[in-house]
């Protein structure tokens, strides 16, 4: 969809939302200037040592990351793919088996172009098939020799979905009970800690190795680290730069997310509160469901029988003719529904239950809703 001389829809949104009163989901777009002034200002920038291989600033981020989850060590990669692939290598290889129990849903299954098997020829483990959090009696009855267990905190696919705390100390349990390291997809840990009422040290100290994000709720540019035993993390390493991740210099990533740490780890618990507000006000609205519901962090998805681009029209619509932003960013999905997933941060926060229900209700009209229900997901 363009404007006025061949403007896309996706350059009206970005500068709409650049001067939007409300934002509903996500943050206010930057641009690159201001995100590098920013960064220029930021304290760590100031007194920290310039990287150089993974020393300087880089050790410093490890540092903070392994003492916020209390393992011993932690270790910087540039992606998350890289950091996941190379500490699960790290596990198959202790075990002698390349066997890695999974969900069919997880990241290394659906985003990773078969990495995980083509590059470091390990075995996925389909721990089951429905749209749940794997459980223990799955890891009890998974056949044959294990490498390594994943589970993810929360399973994004299904709308950022975490198993209930007994579940997840159960498959626990079941993993030491088969002598199998326990990997913690943790990308959003830190979002996940309200919701289980108990800190990330505490949810981190059931796995034998986590993985965290350094963007998404973090706030970030970039990167993720994996914390470990010390042994274990030496053995990672050498994965990092086998896997070409030892990178020369990284402290533009690595000040973003220190700042990012400082500023945003305190909020994550209003976020979370805020997001069953927000819930609230789309679930009233019969053309929408929320899932879950209510959320289980500051993130979820909503499905809709409306099609996405009438969605995406409308929201755009009402953006540039009130200063509102509503769900955007439709896209449809394999069973042909409309899915936004709705993020909450401090933009967020302005709104309350009627106020989205009542835009929701303009933007939807404007979309030319049938007034059909969606399915159940």
């Amino acid at each position: 969809m363009t404007g006025p001389e061949g403007v896309t829809a996706a350059q009206r949104l970005w500068t709409a939302s650049r001067s939007a009163e409300r934002l509903l989901s996500g943050s206010r777009p930057v641009t690159p200037a201001e995100r590098l002034a920013d960064l220029a200002a930021s304290p760590h920038a100031e007194r920290e040592l310039a990287d150089v291989y993974g020393n300087g600033i880089v050790a410093t981020l490890e540092h903070r990351i392994a003492e916020l989850l209390g393992k011993p060590a932690a270790l910087w990669f540039p992606t998350g793919t890289m950091a996941q692939q190379a500490i699960l290598r790290v596990w198959t290889a202790r075990a002698g088996s390349p066997r890695v129990a999974v969900h069919p849903l997880h990241h290394t299954q659906i985003h990773e172009d078969g990495a995980m098997t083509e590059l470091s020829g390990l075995e996925p483990v389909i721990l089951t098939s429905e749209p749940r959090q794997p459980t223990a009696d799955d890891l009890r009855d998974a056949p044959g020799e294990l490498g390594a267990a994943v589970v993810e905190l929360p399973l994004q696919e299904l709308g950022y979905v975490l198993p209930t705390w007994d579940e997840l100390t159960d498959f626990a349990a079941a993993a030491g009970d088969r002598e199998v390291a326990l990997h913690f997809d943790g990308a959003r840990i830190w979002e996940s800690a309200h919701h289980y009422g108990r800190s990330p040290l505490e949810i981190a100290a059931l796995a034998s190795s986590v993985y965290v994000s350094m963007y998404k709720g973090v706030g970030g540019i970039s990167g993720a680290l994996v914390a470990a035993d010390s042994e274990v993390i030496h053995e990672a390493r050498l994965w990092r730069s086998r896997f070409g991740g030892n990178v020369f210099q990284q402290y533009p990533a690595i000040v973003a997310a220190l700042d990012g740490l400082d500023r945003n780890l305190g909020r994550m618990a209003t976020w979370h509160q805020h997001a069953a507000t927000i819930a609230d006000g789309l679930h009233v609205l019969p053309e929408l469901r929320v899932t879950p519901y209510p959320p289980h962090i500051s993130e979820f998805f909503v499905y809709s029988t409306v099609p996405a681009d009438a969605l995406n029209r409308a929201v755009l619509d009402h953006l540039e003719a009130t200063g509102e932003r509503w769900l955007h960013g439709w896209w449809t999905d394999d069973a042909g529904s409309s899915v936004s997933e709705a993020t909450i941060r401090d933009g967020s926060l302005q709104w309350t239950s009627d106020d989205v229900a009542r835009v929701g209700r303009a933007v939807l009209d404007n979309a030319g809703s049938t007034g059909s229900e969606p399915p159940t997901y």
